[in-house]
């Protein structure tokens, strides 16, 4: 098991854990993921690394409190106790040596970004950060993500699912503005993935996206992460879960991104069930 040793909400349904994991810790890399199990009744989730202290033997996670494992993991306190957590898993993206990288986050993503954005940095490249959230109270760890970037830019949003010509646009002109950019790197909501790589085939960049497709064990073993990616097959989770968003197969990932949405739903509602349960029991 390993310890709480911060739990906070950074914005509405977004939530930060510092985890007490040292053997996690010391081989942590920007652009991996980890497997939470948050109790013994608990599925393995993926959530991304936002930081890690290797002295300290600390990791943190940021995520989207959605379903029925990120509400178990939302309600947990300092010095609760996870069931366990695995990693650092997955590999970094391959980043470039020189020049100026654009990094995209929505939501999670933005956490997940920051020591890729901490990374690119100490090697020299200029990074550019855009961010992209529903409105100015869903963005977080902004002056943290600025000590690291040369431009930070907001991009917000009521309707994603509307927005997705405004979005290209806004890349459009940031490549205008920044014409030496090589790459984009994103993490999100899978619509911003989707919109991002659109946006950056038409301007002829690489567009490397962080995918979290349905994972049961993280380690190749299952197969339920499977994608397709110029025409051939890959597991998310050891060959990923960074891709080239031009190249993907995006009808094949949302349907299987919908396979077990009826199970969510019910595993949800059992969880929120408990919750009140317990509230009530405690009153």
């Amino acid at each position: 098991m390993n310890r709480v040793l911060v739990s906070e909400r950074l914005v509405p349904n977004v939530y930060r854990l510092v985890l007490e994991a040292p053997e996690v810790a010391v081989s942590a890399r920007a652009g991996q993921f980890l497997m939470v199990i948050p109790d013994s009744r608990g599925e393995r989730i993926p959530l991304n690394v936002a930081d890690w202290d290797r002295e300290r033997g600390t990791v943190e996670v940021v995520f989207l409190n959605l379903g029925a494992s990120t509400r178990k993991l939302a309600s947990l306190r300092e010095g609760d106790l996870v069931e366990g957590v695995a990693g650092p898993l997955g590999r970094s993206p391959d980043l470039p040596v020189s020049g100026t990288v654009l990094l995209v986050g929505g939501c999670y993503g933005i956490g997940g970004l920051y020591p890729l954005a901490r990374e690119l940095k100490e090697r020299g490249n200029r990074v550019i950060f855009l961010a992209e959230a529903r409105s100015p109270a869903f963005l977080y760890w902004v002056e943290r993500i600025k000590r690291y970037s040369d431009g930070f830019v907001e991009f917000f949003r009521q309707d994603c699912l509307e927005a997705g010509e405004e979005l290209g646009g806004l890349m459009a002109r940031i490549k205008r503005e920044q014409a030496e950019i090589s790459a984009i790197l994103v993490i999100g909501c899978s619509y911003l993935l989707f919109r991002i790589s659109e946006a950056g085939a038409r301007l002829g960049l690489k567009t490397m996206v962080n995918l979290n497709p349905i994972m049961v064990d993280g380690t190749g073993m299952c197969g339920a992460c499977r994608v397709s990616v110029g025409g051939r097959t890959f597991f998310a989770c050891v060959d990923g879960p960074w891709f080239d968003g031009r190249e993907l197969d995006w009808v094949e990932y949302f349907d299987r991104r919908k396979a077990f949405l009826r199970e969510e739903e019910k595993a949800l509602a059992r969880v929120e069930s408990e919750f009140w349960i317990k509230r009530g029991e405690r009153r």
